[in-house]
């Protein structure tokens, strides 16, 4: 906290970040008029969530792999009026899942700094940024400042005020394995909601393969290292759910997907925010249809998450089912028993224990 009251101090002799963040405080309260705060928030004014106003923002974080269905999660979350969204902040780290070691470390820290707003000690992620301009650009407030005053985006001087000024944080990151979030869970000053979102590993592999960073890359296009990953993310759920009852969830994509609507509200009303008009208009548009490409969330959701019993072949099935079958059994999925009933069943059962 003294580092970012100190940043504070050093901005305020910046007319032209002073500047750009009234015009944006102005744009939340805005869109904030007449929102209803959840009742598990306490609170009683907007203020009361704002960091630079001393407050506490409200705090949720999703966490999964590459093409489980996070980004439509993040648009979700995006779409909810006065959000911040750190999307894949862990995306300088590479085609990687982290699973230990000072790498481990360091991706927990990074998303400390950001959950809090501190963009000092970001040199690397910020290094990285220009190049990868995506880093930003899915969070539509900051990004549009960018636009105009490129000069800013990527220095911590403007980040770190700018973040501050929004009463909720939402962050999404595909590259970290749940167990390492316990100490994120454990902060109470931090308060953050975590959603563990998991896929049908099929389903995750057939969208896998439309993308050109994941072949070649072990972490990303090999099933059986997939499939250890869910089967040690599923005992470690098992085990948040009973130290973090309030505070953390595992849900499935499809489970969401087959019933959006109500799917949704539950999860919003996990993450303490409103089911609001914004939402509701994000789904109504993004989920009857499929259109764009492969990073779109304009999809029909009842079909878009079952598509690999089509796409797959027979033989490509039986050879993630063959690596998979703990982690398939243990989430809740039924498996393929040949090519004529992998084109007709339903794959998704009975969720046991969640």
């Amino acid at each position: 906290m003294f580092v970012i009251l100190s940043l504070f101090l050093f901005y305020k002799t910046n007319p032209k970040i002073d500047g750009v963040l009234a015009e944006q405080r102005e744009v939340i309260e805005n869109h904030m008029k007449g929102y209803v705060f959840h009742s598990k928030l306490n609170v009683s004014n907007l203020k009361d969530l704002v960091l630079e106003e001393g407050g506490q923002p409200v705090r949720n974080l999703i966490v999964t792999t590459w093409r489980s269905g996070s980004t439509f999660m993040g648009d979700i979350l995006l779409s909810h009026p006065g959000t911040y969204y750190h999307y894949e902040p862990l995306l300088d780290f590479g085609i990687k899942q982290i699973r230990h070691g000072e790498e481990a470390a360091q991706a927990v820290r990074n998303l400390r700094h950001l959950l809090d707003c501190d963009y000092s000690e970001m040199e690397h992620y910020l290094r990285y940024g220009p190049s990868h301009p995506w880093l930003f650009s899915h969070n539509k407030f900051l990004w549009g400042r960018c636009k105009t005053s490129s000069d800013l985006c990527w220095k911590p001087e403007f980040l770190s005020p700018f973040c501050s000024l929004f009463p909720f944080q939402s962050l999404k990151t595909v590259r970290l394995r749940l167990n390492l979030t316990e100490e994120l869970l454990e902060d109470k000053k931090l308060g953050v909601r975590l959603l563990y979102l998991v896929r049908d590993p099929r389903g995750t592999l057939q969208s896998r393969r439309h993308r050109e960073w994941c072949p070649g890359k072990k972490d990303c296009d090999d099933p059986e290292t997939l499939c250890e990953d869910l089967i040690r993310d599923y005992i470690t759920a098992t085990v948040f759910r009973r130290k973090f009852p309030e505070s953390f969830r595992a849900v499935r994509y499809e489970d969401i997907s087959f019933n959006v609507f109500n799917e949704t509200k539950e999860l919003l009303d996990f993450f303490r925010l409103d089911f609001h008009p914004d939402i509701q208009k994000f789904l109504q548009t993004h989920t009857g249809r499929n259109k764009g490409g492969v990073s779109s969330t304009f999809r029909d959701s009842k079909a878009a998450p079952v598509h690999w019993q089509k796409d797959l072949a027979w033989e490509e099935v039986q050879r993630i089912q063959g690596v998979c079958e703990k982690a398939l059994r243990l989430w809740g999925y039924e498996l393929a028993e040949g090519e004529e009933h992998l084109r007709s069943f339903r794959p998704v059962g009975r969720l046991e224990f969640f």
